[in-house]
């Protein structure tokens, strides 16, 4: 929907933007430009002509940015908004080593946080549809991480306002299954047999999307909650089971799938889709 509503996002910015020399181009930061979202948006945000500081975590960089030392390295002027999407590890490396994971990803964003809000930047978390465990994900249900790793999101949820910047979960992204679906593909066609589980479920998103949604946000910067789904969710057996049809093996259910990282293992991998009324950059 952002796609189509800004077909021509670079005359959009543009109309926005102060004209050539009465003022200098504003700043987005995106960090943890080198992930697959954030690596996504920065290059997004440059083709629409947008001026966007992806910092290194380099130490020997004066101008780079490391959560770990989060208070370290100047930041440049003129930042109008900030796309917070830097993280250490997912879901199973948040489980093996909780206290490095949280000093990093909660620790380490709290400080950044309180930098940008003493230089008035607006904000856009990305958090996770994992901070559900039920049925109920609307946009104002109370949180019920179902993991560590989402524990940590939603320890930064908190100390945003909705009323002043802008939270966005998001269901997993496709292109992040590829790995795993090449994987079952090999063992699958060599003859053999995977077990999945029945119980952890999926409504991705593709990146494409994700980073469509992210970009309207750059343009219309409308404080609140997003969230972004798919319409339905499965399970990973179906996804395998599907993928079976096609190569040949078999797939099994494998019953304790998740169970060392998962508390509770999750109801529905779907969120409720929503933004805040009035955004023409995310209808």
């Amino acid at each position: 929907g952002a796609h189509r509503l800004f077909s021509d996002g670079a005359i959009h910015f543009r109309i926005g933007m102060r004209p050539e020399g009465r003022g200098r181009q504003r700043v987005i930061l995106v960090t943890g430009g080198g992930g697959l979202i954030g690596g996504a948006l920065v290059a997004r945000l440059r083709s629409e002509g947008h001026e966007v500081w992806a910092p290194s975590r380099s130490k020997r960089n004066s101008a780079g940015l490391d959560l770990d030392q989060p208070n370290n390295g100047t930041f440049p002027e003129a930042i109008q908004t900030a796309f917070l999407s830097a993280w250490r590890g997912g879901v199973v490396e948040a489980a093996q080593d909780e206290w490095a994971t949280w000093r990093t990803n909660v620790e380490g964003n709290l400080a950044l946080i309180k930098r940008l809000r003493e230089q008035s930047v607006n904000m856009v978390f990305l958090s996770t549809s994992l901070v559900f465990a039920g049925t109920e994900t609307s946009a104002h249900a109370p949180l019920s991480p179902c993991c560590y790793y989402a524990e940590q999101k939603a320890a930064i949820e908190a100390a945003l306002d909705p009323h002043k910047d802008v939270i966005v979960r998001m269901t997993k992204v496709g292109e992040t299954l590829l790995p795993r679906l090449r994987q079952w593909a090999a063992s699958l066609r060599a003859g053999g047999s995977i077990a999945v589980a029945r119980g952890l479920r999926l409504a991705p998103v593709l990146l494409d999307e994700a980073v469509d949604g992210l970009a309207g946000l750059a343009r219309d910067h409308l404080p609140g909650i997003y969230q972004m789904s798919a319409l339905r969710d499965h399970s990973y057996f179906d996804l395998a089971a599907s993928l079976s049809s096609v190569v040949g093996g078999v797939v099994a259910d494998d019953p304790d799938a998740g169970k060392d990282v998962f508390r509770p293992i999750p109801v529905s991998g779907r969120l409720t889709i929503c933004s805040p009324v009035g955004s023409s950059a995310w209808p």
